[in-house]
């Protein structure tokens, strides 16, 4: 066990210098918008740029692939190159952090982020959505990520609330926002990756995690000192606020067409039941990522 945390570590220290990299890129964008149809320059430039932050499984992360090169894989990454495929054009992925997604999205950088998004009122300020295309509900929920001596003392979440715990939770993400809700904003430390948040745990520099339960559950066996409290007793989200996943675009008026075709691919793959098969085939993947 100890072995493959190690094996884990190494990988997500690699991921963090990564993702660290690409992130400086971010300060590249384009000053102000040009009035020219998204889809339209996409074609002409032969490529479509999706940003992502892949530490999120099953939705995006890395493996190692058969050339012993690391590579970007998930249910989102398949949705992408689906899109791309349906203009003709190569897929080009931008990875940084959460943050470094978000701002790639609002400076126009990307031509859409893909990152386990949420869509929020606070987001629809920098960012236009396509439709909805994966509920988290449908495989987990907005829960609590814990030591097993920290599930043992709190037995539902009001008397968790009252601990005033540490919690740490990935910075921009929907579940910061969640983590503000269950103590001050001096007790929430936040981390750029979700992986840099789990390590703090493990290590006990922090007490708590949020999380969406689906994209850490694969985690367990490696951490066998973690646990997600019962949704029963600490569902985050009862009402499924932040169930739905969504594309993010740049906020701009020529994008129009280039959403209704996204959308359109996205009807079509929930239609011929691909989303449900590149989200189980992620799942799997994630799982054998970390038993290898």
């Amino acid at each position: 066990m100890k072995n493959k945390q190690k094996k884990w570590i190494l990988f997500f220290l690699m991921t963090s210098f990564l993702l660290t990299a690409c992130g400086k890129q971010t300060g590249e964008a384009t000053s102000g918008k040009e009035e020219v149809d998204q889809l339209a320059q996409i074609k002409e430039n032969g490529k479509l740029v999706v940003g992502t932050s892949p530490d999120f499984p099953p939705s995006e992360f890395y493996i190692l692939g058969d050339d012993g090169k690391k590579e970007i894989v998930g249910s989102d990454i398949s949705l992408a190159k689906a899109i791309a495929d349906e203009i003709g054009v190569t897929i080009d992925i931008k990875a940084t952090d959460f943050n470094g997604v978000l701002a790639n999205i609002q400076s126009g950088s990307v031509d859409f982020g893909i990152s386990g998004f949420v869509g929020t009122d606070e987001r629809g300020q920098i960012m236009d959505f396509s439709d909805g295309y994966q509920q988290e509900a449908s495989d987990g929920y907005q829960g609590l990520l814990v030591t097993k001596e920290i599930a043992e003392k709190y037995p539902d979440l009001d008397s968790f609330k009252k601990a005033k715990l540490t919690i740490g939770a990935q910075g921009g993400s929907i579940q910061f926002e969640i983590a503000q809700k269950l103590t001050d904003t001096k007790n929430i430390k936040q981390f750029g990756t979700m992986d840099a948040a789990i390590l703090a745990l493990n290590s006990e520099d922090i007490q708590a995690v949020t999380v969406s339960t689906s994209s850490v559950e694969p985690l367990l066996n490696t951490f066998p000192e973690l646990t997600i409290l019962p949704q029963e007793a600490f569902d985050l989200d009862p009402e499924n606020q932040y169930a739905t996943n969504v594309i993010g675009f740049p906020k701009d008026k020529e994008n129009q067409s280039f959403i209704e075709l996204v959308n359109k691919v996205i009807q079509e793959n929930k239609d011929n039941g691909n989303l449900k098969k590149w989200h189980e085939k992620a799942q799997e993947q994630s799982k054998n990522a970390l038993d290898e």
